[in-house]
């Protein structure tokens, strides 16, 4: 009996050691004996925990690339980057053509007054740039002035272009069809003066087109 009991002993405490064991797959006793991703610490592999200091080091995320200064403006509904043309159609842009039109500056404008009443509340044309609007909506174009540059309007359209004025531009044209209207224009100068329209051609001066080139 007595054998019997020491060899039920000697079971247990083996058996209860066999409990401690380290498992063959996560004891180590360096850390070449851990797998990737794991650190041998009090000799198991144990998961690597990640590094605040780490993280805090890593650099942003990227945000995609910067914006391209010559992508189309808002306002345009086309344009050419190239040549730096915004294409304005007052059919497409949702009835942005019935309050003041907006040029973008540093662009040439070209400008389709295509609608029924549209571009009757200003236009502003860019400083510097070319502006060429087309009045081919019924009872379209009034009241507004020409920027700096070169300045060229179109009167199609039945009623077009009341009160318009070349004002600063370097050149101006306007060129008035059978059914506009054509009424209150200002040319730059009685030199530029057509019966119904005006002209950048030096009739008997130069002042009507002295546009230098940008």
């Amino acid at each position: 009996m007595k054998l019997a009991a020491c060899w039920l002993v000697g079971f247990a405490l083996v058996a209860g050691c066999s409990v401690s064991h380290r498992s063959g797959d996560f004891a180590c006793e360096i850390q070449s004996d851990c797998a990737s991703g794991r650190t041998c610490t009090d000799g198991f592999c144990v998961a690597a925990q990640a590094d605040a200091s780490v993280q805090d080091s890593m650099p942003p995320i990227d945000a995609g690339p910067p914006v391209d200064a010559n992508l189309c403006p808002t306002q345009c509904t086309s344009c050419s980057n190239d040549s730096k043309i915004c294409n304005i159609d007052c059919r497409l842009n949702g009835g942005a053509c019935n309050g003041l039109v907006k040029c973008p500056e540093g662009w040439n404008c070209t400008l389709a007054c295509s609608t029924t009443n549209s571009c009757r509340n200003g236009v502003t044309c860019p400083v510097g740039r070319s502006c060429t609007i087309t009045c081919s909506g019924r009872n379209s174009c009034s009241k507004f002035m020409c920027g700096t540059g070169q300045c060229n309007i179109d009167c199609t359209a039945q009623d077009s272009c009341t009160d318009l004025s070349c004002g600063p531009a370097c050149a101006c044209d306007i060129t008035c069809g059978l059914n506009a209207a054509c009424t209150n224009l200002t040319c730059k100068s009685r030199d530029c003066n057509l019966p119904r329209g005006c002209t950048s051609l030096p009739l008997s001066t130069a002042a009507c087109n002295t546009c230098l080139p940008f």
